[in-house]
């Protein structure tokens, strides 16, 4: 593909994901849902405008997935996962266990192979932080103890669906599914996110101390990029995926000084690169297969409306941790429906992995989807129930 061709493509992508996120956002829907439906117009299914198959897009799209778990690195924190207590780690655990061992379950009775299963039963376990918060945010109601909970339990749910991802990553990778395998692999995305906690933190002040002190212009937010694509690289050396080292170098980050003054510098980067993987993520779906005409299509198409319903039910099941408390059960569960951007990315593991085809990767996208638009009105009718003004 000539040069010019790329530039041009970009330039549709972007416009497209800017366009359609703001649409999206004007009929109170997460931007990521515009950008997903962007990319499938362009892509596989539609106009066939972005070849998802093309090295250089792809390798665009994979920089973005970077800079995103970069991002919601440098706004998490470590501390906090202590601080919410055992009821939103209860949460969190209720919200992750149960959609995984439902998906695995849907997955073996339609026919799937072990591996695919399991991969699919870890692509449920996520829960999007960035959704459920910028939701309760609009409604008003960040301050009520269930939406308190739901944050808290979204945070420890992320950390531990990295962790399931870097067993998967590298189960996916050649290795066994047996218990020794799966300890081995967690004990190694263990071991790395501890040393990157401890022997990255004092790296990352010292490189940060060094660009501070640079005249060169925007050496701090280079430093931080250079910090988060070393451990992104690292991280995949030793098997796990980029994505986990990209975590780990934002939590690392921000526990530093320059927390803020770095994130609002990469966030104007990650702002262009971030939407490319989404657009690309869409652009993979094939809704050609889904034809219902046809005895695969229609076996695709009843995979994704179980899963659909498996990871409703799997994430509502989180607010049993709540029940016969003086907390509205309904509200922590629906807030952890939304799959979001992590399930986007463990989906897109799976396929680039060769652990299912593109049409179980367009179900799976499909369930993402669906969990990210039901979300929204689902909390916002909850919240008028119990007494918001919304």
């Amino acid at each position: 593909m000539e040069f010019a061709h790329i530039l041009l493509v970009l330039a549709v992508m972007l416009a497209a994901a800017k366009l359609f996120a703001e649409l999206s956002e004007r009929v109170s829907q997460p931007a990521v849902l515009g950008e997903l439906l962007a990319g499938l117009l362009l892509g596989d299914s539609l106009l066939r405008i972005v070849n998802p198959r093309n090295d250089i897009l792809h390798t665009l799209a994979e920089v973005g997935a970077v800079l995103l778990l970069f991002e919601i690195g440098l706004e998490s924190d470590i501390t906090d996962l202590l601080r919410v207590g055992w009821r939103s780690l209860w949460v969190a655990v209720l919200g992750v266990v149960t959609p995984a061992v439902l998906g695995f379950g849907v997955s073996m009775l339609l026919g799937q192979p072990v591996m695919t299963a399991a991969f699919i039963g870890a692509t449920l376990t996520a829960t999007s932080v960035g959704i459920t918060a910028r939701v309760l945010k609009d409604l008003g109601v960040l301050r009520w103890a269930e939406s308190q909970i739901v944050l808290g339990a979204a945070v420890a749910d992320d950390v531990i669906g990295l962790l399931i991802l870097a067993v998967f990553s590298g189960l996916a990778q050649g290795e066994t599914l047996s218990v020794w395998q799966v300890g081995k692999v967690l004990l190694l995305a263990l071991v790395f996110l501890a040393g990157a906690l401890t022997v990255g933190l004092k790296a990352s002040h010292i490189l940060l101390r060094v660009a501070e002190q640079m005249r060169a212009r925007a050496a701090l937010v280079t430093a931080a990029l250079v910090f988060c694509f070393l451990l992104a690289a690292t991280a995949q050396m030793a098997g796990l995926a980029p994505i986990v080292g990209a975590f780990s170098a934002g939590l690392v980050l921000a526990r530093t000084e320059h927390r803020i003054r770095v994130s609002e510098r990469a966030s104007a980067l990650a702002d262009m690169m971030v939407p490319l993987f989404f657009v690309m993520m869409g652009a993979q779906m094939n809704l050609r297969a889904l034809d219902v005409s046809t005895p695969a299509g229609m076996s695709i198409l009843g995979l994704a409306v179980l899963l659909v319903v498996v990871a409703i039910l799997g994430k509502l099941a989180s607010g049993l941790a709540v029940w016969r408390t003086s907390m509205r059960p309904w509200l922590v569960g629906v807030g952890m429906v939304p799959r979001g951007e992590v399930g986007i990315i463990f989906a897109t593991i799976g396929l680039h992995q060769k652990v299912f085809d593109v049409t179980v990767y367009t179900a799976v996208l499909l369930l993402v989807m669906a969990t990210t638009l039901i979300t929204p009105p689902w909390l916002r009718a909850l919240a008028r129930r119990y007494g918001a003004h919304v």
